[in-house]
């Protein structure tokens, strides 16, 4: 098991959990409750339930799962190379694309940032995780919009009154797909132009399939897109000798 214990990132973890229930709390109770009813409404409820109860288990999953961190005392970290720096703070030899997080007090593997949101750093061994929880988040958000949106998309008149949780989800809905989507574009963007791979020679969409099949698992299968199944690959220095 792995947690971080600092209090600015729990505080943000469990507003991010808060968000997310309340969003889907309210989608349920003032959307899919009175205004709709039988098999449509059945169907929203259950997709809204299915996006956010994915989007909170992949929360998880990127919060308690070790990001990379190099083992300590081992004088070395894996995939290091002769002539790599050492971490002044861990005394490790670090391979290309480690760094010290200061939060976690680790050196971690291919990090990426260390995330608030989430109370861990986005690294090598969590990075699949963390795409999940954005396409999801972004998915869940997109799914209130558009039905936020369906009322008027059917020509119901504009006087009407609208539900009492309505802005409520509006607000937490155009926040989560901004704050969701925007993250999910950038985290696929630096895993696609990822240079920290050694050896490879590769670039190009080959380069950007490897760099993405490396943090969601080999062979690609539809576990891809499950937070419950950890990514298969390659550990560690095995992976910079790939061709």
């Amino acid at each position: 098991m792995w947690f971080v214990w600092d209090p600015v990132g729990l505080a943000c973890a469990a507003a991010t959990w808060l968000l997310l229930l309340s969003g889907w709390a309210a989608l349920l109770s003032e959307l899919l409750g009175p205004a709709r009813g039988g098999a449509e409404g059945a169907a929203h409820g259950a997709l809204s339930t299915a996006l956010a109860g994915l989007a909170l288990a992949a929360h998880g999953r990127t919060m308690l799962t070790d990001p990379g961190a190099l083992p300590l005392g081992a004088g070395s970290g894996l995939g290091a190379e002769p002539g790599d720096p050492r971490c002044s703070a861990c005394g490790l030899a670090r391979p290309a694309g480690a760094h010290h997080c200061s939060v976690c007090g680790r050196c971690i593997r291919r990090v990426d940032h260390h995330c608030p949101w989430v109370n861990n750093c986005v690294g090598e061994d969590n990075r699949k995780f963390f795409l999940l929880f954005t396409l999801y988040t972004a998915l869940a958000a997109l799914h209130a919009l558009l039905l936020l949106g369906a009322p008027a998309l059917r020509g119901h008149a504009p006087g009407s009154p609208a539900p009492r949780g309505a802005l409520l989800l509006l607000l937490v809905a155009l926040y989560g797909f901004l704050f969701a989507s925007v993250m999910l574009a950038l985290q696929l963007c630096t895993l696609c132009t990822d240079r920290t791979g050694r050896g490879r020679g590769e670039r190009g969409w080959r380069a950007a399939w490897m760099n993405l099949a490396d943090a969601m698992g080999r062979p690609p299968s539809l576990a891809w897109l499950s937070p419950c199944a950890s990514p298969r690959r390659p550990r560690a220095g095995a992976r910079y000798a790939e061709v």
